[in-house]
């Protein structure tokens, strides 16, 4: 890219991407994000893992749930004020009023999770996300008390080496796209690891 940006206007250029991007190919691309998604949960041994129901411009993991249901306990984020709960996934969902499919909030969870797989709008240079712009999900991790393993997720590579964010925003242990896939390491055990479980292209994002 030949000019420098600004987060906002990294969102309003990724969203606009996505979305044409969507219109032709999202289904498919979610369908190559699985494998390597599916693989990552196996060298992490993990229990416990929050993941979303998607826009059409967001890759869609509920596809996997009869699969994961088999090893995991699977959770919803349910919209809460300005910032989520957990809740277990269970049918039918409900429209909440940003058109996003919730389950039902009786269905609450208060154990720890040990993943947290979300949707992204780009990724700056310190692996920190750039979301909507609400702030959702960024209020609720920092208000769990603890760090879960983070897994940003996306049809499209929208990787900025910039560092544009706010120090507000969360930062992700791993970004997974259908081309290239981010690892945020303190050594080089981790990525030769996951290097080894996958073909994809990993790429090193080290730690500061």
């Amino acid at each position: 890219m030949g000019f420098k940006f600004d987060k906002n206007s990294y969102r309003i250029y990724a969203k606009n991407r996505l979305k044409t991007i969507a219109r032709l190919r999202a289904k498919c691309y979610s369908y190559k994000l699985h494998k390597t998604f599916l693989n990552l949960l196996d060298d992490l041994k993990i229990k416990n893992i929050l993941i979303f129901t998607p826009l059409f411009y967001e890759p869609d993991f509920l596809k996997l749930r009869p699969r994961l249901a088999k090893k995991y306990n699977i959770l919803l984020p349910f919209m809460v004020d300005k910032s989520l709960k957990m809740v277990k996934l269970r049918l039918p969902f409900k429209i909440s009023k940003f058109n996003v499919r919730e389950a039902n909030d009786s269905n609450a969870f208060l154990k720890r999770i040990d993943l947290a797989v979300i949707p992204v709008i780009g990724v700056d240079g310190s692996m920190a996300r750039i979301g909507h712009g609400m702030g959702y999900y960024d209020k609720f991790i920092s208000n769990l008390g603890y760090r879960p393993k983070i897994l940003f997720v996306q049809i499209e590579d929208f990787y900025i080496k910039e560092k544009i964010c706010d120090s507000h925003d969360i930062t992700c242990d791993f970004y997974i796209t259908p081309k290239r896939n981010y690892i945020r390491v303190n050594n080089d055990r981790d990525f030769d690891r996951l290097r080894s479980r996958s073909c994809r292209c990993w790429r090193r994002i080290r730690s500061r």
